[in-house]
């Protein structure tokens, strides 16, 4: 291989090294998941902690799913009532990886919305 090429291998997988780390942690995308207009779950300070605001007085209490980098199926609920939200603790090496947002019906199942995880297009 000549030098000129082994550069250029090393630039490109230097670059898809970076691009996967980025990428990995949300590259600064936030994520959101709204429950018709109930709940709202979303990612702050970028992707280092999850808050759930409950958006309807409607009596019913919110919640969202949400996994981290190292922990799946994680909930954080809210009672507070309309106009609260709650917020996990804040990590930045166990970052928030998908949130969804969801209405805690009682004595029915309970209804969510879509779920939002970096890099899927919403």
């Amino acid at each position: 291989m000549t030098a000129a090429k082994t550069v250029a291998a090393a630039a490109a997988v230097t670059a898809l090294m970076g691009a996967g780390q980025a990428f990995g942690a949300g590259a600064g995308e936030n994520l959101d998941s709204r429950y018709e207009t109930s709940a709202y779950a979303y990612s702050k300070a970028p992707n280092t902690s999850v808050g759930i605001a409950d958006t309807a007085g409607d009596s019913m209490a919110v919640y969202t799913l949400y996994d981290r980098r190292y922990n799946t199926g994680l909930r954080l609920d809210n009672h507070d009532g309309n106009g609260t939200t709650r917020y996990s603790d804040a990590d930045a090496t166990n970052y928030i990886s998908k949130v969804t947002a969801c209405l805690n019906i009682q004595l029915n199942p309970d209804r969510c919305g879509p779920d939002d995880r970096p890099g899927d297009g919403r």
